[in-house]
């Protein structure tokens, strides 16, 4: 399977584009790519029952996957891994803990600096993404 000049494998889907950059969800995995030579940067995302929507900000500051929970993830070097339980200011997780766990179906961009996510529900809810 193919979108454009990026070669998918069945089990794999575009989560989100932008000019110089797509998400990829695979399984629980969402990772991030460069356009200009398929080249993988990082991981950006891990998912109790796979990502299943993605966003890259306009002007390319951040991306933002979506499942079990939200991950704001900064796109800046030096780009590193997501990881469970690790605290950088790479990214920002909401709703991924036992006591506040949200199914989020859908991410969309509604400002510079805000996101509606979208529960399983139909519910949304605006999301601030704090530019350090």
């Amino acid at each position: 399977m193919q979108d454009g000049n990026i070669k998918l494998e069945w089990y794999e889907h575009i989560l989100a584009e932008s000019e110089n950059y797509y998400i990829k969800g695979t399984f629980e995995s969402a990772d991030l790519y460069s356009k200009s030579d398929n080249r993988r940067i990082a991981q950006v995302g891990d998912f109790y029952g796979d990502p299943e929507d993605g966003l890259i900000d306009r002007y390319e500051r951040f991306c933002i996957t979506v499942g079990c929970g939200y991950i704001i993830y900064f796109l800046r070097e030096p780009f590193e891994d997501y990881m469970y339980d690790k605290n950088t200011k790479q990214w920002i997780e909401g709703g991924r803990n036992a006591d506040n766990t949200k199914w989020i179906e859908a991410v969309r961009q509604v400002s510079d600096n805000e996101a509606e996510i979208t529960d399983e529900y139909g519910n949304t809810e605006i999301i601030e993404i704090p530019m350090l």
